[in-house]
């Protein structure tokens, strides 16, 4: 069953287990605002478990912006299955993500969003950083200024996602993690978003891999500009999808 725990004011994370062996999971967040968005959606397979989740806290009909910041079967796999849960919601992506994936595989038109971009939610907002190949062509990251939440996708992940938040400092894991499986292709992308996202004085970082992380933001910002984890690396065949 998918947690759900607030983890900022009115912004929710929906967490599901990926894989169980290896205590690997998946976050999605909920930004309960008078125009209810959805960032990330989880996998298509999760979509009843996440659905129901989502439910304790909003009606998924109200969605309005579902926002996918890269094409990755976790990061928006049940988009189609929430637009048409939600007759009102619109897809949100880079420009480039618009462009080469959601014009082609979203059921609803998408909207593209870059630096300039801001959505009102009513009481929070949505900026957007681009991001290159961090971890993919299309990458974007999403901020609320109004809270200090960045929801940095596969940036700073982490172990045990089983806690909702954590304040201790998992920046060493982290580093081993990034080594083995070698998502990130590029140093100077990798440095680029890493001043994006300082330049914003970020208050807590929504993972979508391991636990929220509400304090130690510098460090986990410094281990990241000091160790080598760009690069080619073998796959991890922890990350092979469940059989179906």
């Amino acid at each position: 069953m998918a947690a759900v725990d607030e983890v900022a004011p009115d912004i929710f994370r929906i967490n599901v287990v990926t894989v169980p062996d290896e205590d690997f999971t998946t976050s999605f967040f909920l930004i309960r605002d008078e125009a209810p968005t959805l960032v990330e959606t989880g996998f298509r397979r999760a979509f009843d478990e996440t659905r129901e989740a989502l439910a304790q806290v909003i009606d998924p009909a109200t969605l309005r912006y579902l926002v996918v910041p890269h094409f990755e079967g976790d990061e928006c796999g049940a988009l189609n299955l929430f637009l048409e849960q939600a007759p009102h919601a619109v897809p949100v992506a880079s420009p480039v993500g618009v462009a080469v994936n959601l014009g082609d595989f979203a059921v609803r038109d998408p909207m593209a969003v870059d630096a300039s971009s801001e959505l009102d939610l009513g009481t929070h907002r949505l900026r957007f950083m681009i991001t290159p190949y961090v971890h993919t062509w299309e990458s974007m990251l999403p901020y609320d200024p109004t809270t200090g939440t960045v929801f940095c996708s596969d940036v700073f992940i982490g172990p045990e996602g089983g806690h909702p938040v954590t304040d201790a400092d998992q920046s060493d894991v982290m580093i081993e993690m990034y080594k083995t499986v070698g998502i990130f292709p590029s140093r100077a992308h990798l440095d680029s978003a890493l001043d994006k996202i300082e330049a914003v004085h970020p208050q807590t970082l929504a993972c979508h891999h391991g636990s929220v992380k509400a304090a130690r933001i510098g460090t986990y910002l410094q281990a990241l500009r000091e160790h080598d984890v760009t690069g080619v690396t073998e796959w991890n065949p922890m990350l092979e999808p469940p059989a179906r």
